[in-house]
């Protein structure tokens, strides 16, 4: 991976320093996949979020996101949203093109079936 820091940015840092739209640059393809998780953790009915790739160059990024979503929710529905929350949140917070996030749903929780211990949002970094 290459990139191009913004005169005076440090590319790894950039995201943590709150630069915006241009100049901002992601460390590596782990920081997209913080990202990427935060925001689709966000999305109701979505339990955990597991990154499996994220595929970075100079301009653009796509991304691959494992999904575990609770009973009663509507699944294309979350996946259509989750789509569209971590597009925007990636492009917005790194300056770069979102090419693609396919989703994928492994898994449906049903409460009082599933464990309670497994409806959290995957562990954030930071």
């Amino acid at each position: 991976m290459t990139t191009r820091p913004s005169a005076g940015s440090n590319p790894s840092t950039a995201l943590a320093a709150g630069t915006n739209g241009a100049d901002r640059r992601p460390g590596d393809a782990a920081d997209v996949a913080r990202i990427a998780v935060r925001a689709a953790s966000l999305v109701p009915g979505v339990s955990v979020v597991r990154p499996a790739a994220v595929r970075l160059d100079d301009r653009s990024v796509g991304l691959d996101l494992h999904l575990i979503t609770w009973y009663g929710h509507s699944v294309p529905t979350i996946a259509e949203t989750v789509r569209a929350v971590v597009a925007d949140r990636v492009a917005a917070q790194t300056g770069l093109s979102v090419a693609v996030v396919t989703v994928t749903v492994d898994d449906l929780l049903v409460p009082g079936v599933d464990s309670s211990g497994a409806g959290t949002a995957a562990p954030e970094d930071g």
